[in-house]
């Protein structure tokens, strides 16, 4: 397969994460009201509409601009870094592709609404993981996978060419 399929099943998977979270995100703007939790599973799992103005699982870092910066440059740097990328498995430009298009679905609602749409919502016994949403899914499990490629690389030898193209 060649580096520019490889490539474009990166980029299709960022257009792809970036419609379906913009899409679960109007579903939820559109059927939820905020902080009214709607059981799924039971207590376990439920749909919560909050708004997010900090990081990451509502940590705050720096405030909005400097997110909304942040995460422009991320986006940026993913794209780019794609693109320049050589000799990799799909599998790996999917795990890119599949965290620039989480970074894109932020970054799209801090420009929309200054802040970022968050509903997801799971814990039990009186313990709650902060709500969440379709991108930090997209994301997290986009980073996992480049955890697992990397020790997957480092075991090998290094190759003579660079990975990056001229």
């Amino acid at each position: 397969m060649t580096d520019v399929r490889k490539k474009a099943y990166g980029y299709l998977t960022a257009l792809a994460v970036l419609c379906i979270d913009q899409l679960t995100k109007q579903l939820a703007l559109g059927s939820l009201d905020l902080h009214q939790p709607v059981s799924v599973i039971g207590n376990f799992l439920r749909l919560t509409l909050a708004w997010n103005q900090g990081a990451a699982f509502s940590m705050s870092w720096g405030g909005p601009v400097v997110l909304t910066v942040f995460t422009a440059i991320a986006v940026i740097l993913i794209t780019v870094f794609i693109w320049r990328l050589r000799n990799h498995t799909p599998l790996f430009f999917i795990a890119l592709g599949s965290i620039l298009g989480g970074a894109m679905g932020n970054l799209l609602d801090r420009f929309i609404y200054g802040k970022v749409v968050d509903f997801i919502d799971i814990g039990s016994n009186g313990w709650r993981w902060p709500t969440f949403n379709t991108a930090d899914i997209a994301i997290t499990i986009g980073g996992i996978l480049l955890v697992i490629f990397y020790k997957g690389i480092s075991k090998k030898k290094p190759e003579k060419d660079s990975e990056f193209g001229s």
